[in-house]
């Protein structure tokens, strides 16, 4: 099996008790395909194609080409922006940190904690009609279940330069903005923020800060979830992906389209497919039980590049992209 290119991300954890992360500074290291799969299960379009077209299909593109027209991966697998990027204006800037800061907090989640589902809330709440109090805006971004059950929630920030002490306590306090998922109390809330800190050398690699203390605000709201409906709420962007990339075909054990303009092939394995259709269909009872019991059955340990703990496969053709030089003028007149 050729090995594909892998970005080396950095991270630091802070405050997270050491049963669950081994250790404060670590790397991260995966291929362009994880930031696709990222960008897509983060993403707040809704599923409900009837009602809304293809909305998460076309979402998902706008965010997936964020990763071959702003980003490259430098000597050593370092993710650099590319000069186009740092010329943005500022609202554009601010659009792209905001996505890789979901997107990273989607590959900390699933490499680091063994979060197998990941959701934007508001995705949830659309799709099952959940109105929340709007006497306050913060909200925690992101919820999801790990791979050994019990749920986590997580706030995504991001940044064009370094984290302050001011993003780290806002952080602090959107993340403990849910207590209870179902009734549940989340096995841990975290914060975490994607950002480009500038290092002795003049270069600007992403980095990633995630932040897990205890406390919960004093307004924390209980997020209705039922744990079939939440699997439903997953795989419905995926089932709407599959079909706007027009004729199907099964590859193996997945079900996979292609979307050759933009480089990328997308696949679910066939098996949750069926299950999913059948929930759609109105069979939602003990859809969350038996996907589970699937995918524990069909994901192999050793997972190839390019396939996810939720059973999904995401692969691109980026590399050419990727290598691209044109983000290195900037680093090389800072370093030499």
């Amino acid at each position: 099996m050729v090995r594909r290119p892998e970005f080396s991300v950095w991270y630091t954890a802070k405050r997270f008790p050491p049963d669950v992360v081994r250790h404060r500074t670590d790397r991260m290291a995966f291929p362009a395909d994880d930031l696709a799969h990222a960008l897509f299960v983060t993403g707040r379009a809704p599923a409900d194609r009837a009602g809304h077209g293809a909305a998460s299909f076309f979402e998902w593109l706008h965010r997936v080409a964020l990763v071959p027209a702003y980003l490259r991966m430098a000597p050593g697998g370092r993710l650099m922006r590319t000069d186009l990027a740092r010329e943005l204006d500022r609202s554009e800037k601010v659009a792209l940190s905001y996505a890789l800061g979901q997107a990273m907090t989607g590959i900390f989640s699933e490499r680091v904690l063994s979060v197998r589902f990941l959701m934007h809330v508001d995705r949830y709440a659309g799709r099952h009609e959940i109105v929340f109090d709007n006497s306050s805006k913060k909200r925690a971004d992101l919820f999801g279940e790990k791979l050994a059950g019990g749920w986590v929630v997580a706030e995504a920030k991001g940044r064009s330069g370094t984290v302050d002490w001011n993003l780290e306590q806002t952080m602090i306090a959107q993340k403990g903005t849910i207590k209870s998922i179902g009734g549940v109390k989340p096995d841990f809330t975290f914060g975490c923020a994607a950002h480009f800190p500038k290092l002795s050398d003049g270069s600007e690699p992403l980095a990633v800060l995630a932040i897990d203390p205890p406390e919960f605000e004093p307004d924390a709201i209980d997020l209705r979830v039922t744990s079939d409906r939440f699997i439903q709420a997953y795989y419905e962007p995926f089932l709407t992906l599959l079909e706007a990339g027009g004729p199907t075909r099964v590859n193996g054990d997945f079900v996979v389209a292609q979307y050759d303009p933009v480089g990328l092939r997308v696949g679910v394995l066939r098996s949750v497919v069926e299950r999913v259709e059948r929930a759609r269909n109105g069979f939602v009872t003990g859809l969350h039980d038996d996907v589970t019991a699937l995918l524990d059955e069909q994901v192999p340990q050793d997972r190839p590049a390019g396939q996810f703990l939720d059973g999904t496969m995401v692969r691109s053709n980026w590399d050419a992209a990727m290598n691209r030089d044109d983000w290195s003028e900037f680093y090389y007149v800072e370093k030499f």
